[in-house]
């Protein structure tokens, strides 16, 4: 994700959500790289380098809001659980028992922190308690605990810790994997104005050295032992170097000369990569999707359903995919993506154009005109089509295909900023791609941008009203299992029958390496599995 700011005129909270969403998906979110990796015995890569796009914002858990950020915190401090191929796993939990409103964790014992203290469950607790504080401002505890408010108590006896939410919130054991909910040592809370260059956890990596804006050395702390069960036969390298290097093709080049280790790359150069044997691919779905949305603000074309559907039948997501992301994306059948529980393919394809019965369908709802520009009421179909110059030719694709269906459209495109500030600030758009990547696979992510009040109030940025959704999530976050699953795949489905969304494409980041090793990727697919890193042979 970009670390670029984005909080002009823009609201905290509606920052650090676009964060999450159009800065990680917009810019692929690529990884790091450093030196060339040496080799230690039995094959094993000793020194490591994994790429930073960008300079991370903050090593503070609960305050980072940046991808980079996220890939550094990995390797310094632990969680209560991880996630596996979309299941929730042990990590500084060994057992869990959930309900719609609690879970409660049984803890792992010996847990030590960087400087040898215990860990202990009334320390935990009070790292929870830190990031649920609204004085703490933390960018994504709404994602870690929902929004109704939340208590965290801890039993030393039973070694337990308990989270419980004051309303039904069914996505807490998946958000308390995610990295702003890593566990800060006594140390750190003692000082929590440090935690932004000082880490404090019980990781197995400590910060050795730091050049901000250039490289960072992490040392592996010996003794570790409480990894999460997301590697099976993963070792730590003695050391870990993320150095940024923010140009794609200054990146790709130095994976193939050996000299980065591991790197996710983007655009152009990823097709470079993969035609180059002297690296290896690993490639994975981020969560979510991009989608295409009209703004239904009063007085906008977007307000009608039968216009958001109409226009929407001149869209190819194919199309759209080999404009904006070189063909390298996955086409959508969903707003979720697989990668995410209660996943449901609500489309029975993904979306092709036909012109025609876009046009037919206009003129079904009142909009006249021929081959041209259609009206209505004397007015003519004109749309503000709001893009980014990172994903200019896939805007302007859409630009020609809703004027082949009879809009007058104007595309603006901009840098992510100002599209953010278009979207939840100005409101004045009636059409763009926004990608919805959360960092953690919690269903309940997508509300924070289809329901509540509308932009510049809330982060409802297209004025979405639509009482199935609602009525679907609310049942969802009280229930578990099956039924969890079952309640939000009517609520997608309640999306696209709605025409409020209309799903395009997964996201697909590309990771490659040089070095001998096997990793795998957490985060939504954003950053590298610190804890999964294996020799190619399975040492």
């Amino acid at each position: 994700m970009s670390e670029g700011r984005m909080r002009d005129k823009v609201n905290r909270r509606t920052a650090s959500m676009w964060c999450s969403g159009v800065c990680v998906a917009f810019l692929a979110l690529a990884g790091c790289g450093g030196q060339a990796a040496s080799g230690g015995a039995g094959g094993k890569v000793d020194d490591l380098s994994i790429r930073l796009e960008s300079d991370w914002d903050s090593l503070d858990p609960a305050r980072a809001q940046g991808t980079y950020a996220f890939q550094v915190i990995g390797s310094l401090y632990d969680r209560l659980v991880a996630i596996e191929n979309g299941k929730v796993v042990p990590y500084l939990a060994t057992s869990w028992k959930q309900a719609p409103d609690s879970v409660t964790f049984t803890l792992r014992p010996g847990v030590t922190c960087g400087d040898g203290q215990a860990l202990t469950p009334a320390a935990v607790a009070e790292s929870l308690k830190r990031l649920g504080d609204p004085k703490t401002k933390a960018p994504y505890a709404q994602l870690v605990f929902g929004s109704a408010g939340h208590t965290v108590t801890s039993d030393a006896t039973a070694n337990q810790v308990t989270v419980r939410t004051a309303k039904p919130y069914s996505d807490l054991l998946e958000g308390l994997a995610q990295p702003m909910a890593s566990i800060v040592c006594p140390a750190g809370l003692k000082a929590p104005d440090s935690l932004g260059a000082t880490p404090a956890g019980s990781g197995p990596y400590t910060l050795t050295k730091s050049v901000r804006g250039s490289q960072y050395t992490l040392t592996a702390r010996s003794g570790y032992g409480w990894g999460p069960q997301t590697g099976k036969a993963h070792y730590y390298p003695r050391k870990v170097t993320f150095r940024v290097v923010a140009n794609q093709s200054t990146a790709a080049n130095l994976l193939t000369t050996g000299q980065l280790g591991i790197g996710a790359i983007s655009g152009a150069d990823t097709r470079r990569l993969q035609s180059n044997t002297s690296v290896k691919r690993t490639s994975q779905l981020t969560n979510g999707s991009y989608f295409l949305v009209f703004n239904q603000a009063p007085g906008r074309p977007g307000a009608d359903p039968a216009v958001r559907r109409a226009l929407a039948r001149a869209v190819s997501a194919s199309s759209f995919n080999k404009a904006a992301m070189h063909g390298s994306s996955t086409e959508a059948r969903s707003v979720f993506s697989p990668m995410m529980p209660c996943y449901r393919a609500v489309l029975p394809g993904p979306m092709a154009a036909d012109v025609n019965a876009a046009r037919q369908a206009l003129t079904a709802a009142g909009w006249s005109g021929g081959s041209g520009t259609l009206s209505k009421a004397g007015k003519p179909l004109r749309l503000k089509l709001a893009g980014t110059n990172e994903m200019g030719p896939g805007f302007e694709y859409l630009q020609v295909a809703l004027r082949s269906a009879g809009a007058d459209v104007t595309l603006r495109n901009g840098d992510t900023k100002t599209l953010a500030e278009t979207l939840f600030g100005t409101g004045d758009w009636d059409a763009t791609v926004y990608p919805f990547t959360p960092p953690a696979p919690t269903p309940s992510a997508l509300s924070l941008f289809v329901t509540g009040p509308a932009a510049p109030n809330g982060t409802n940025f297209a004025a979405m009203d639509d009482p199935s959704y609602d009525a679907a999530a609310a049942k969802a976050l009280s229930a578990l299992g099956p039924q969890r699953c079952e309640a939000w795949g009517e609520a997608q489905q309640a999306l696209h029958d709605s025409a409020n969304v209309f799903p395009l494409v997964h996201l697909k980041t590309d990771w490659f390496s040089s070095v001998p090793v096997r990793f795998g990727l957490a985060d939504g697919a954003t950053t590298v599995d610190i804890h999964t890193i294996t020799t190619t042979a399975g040492s």
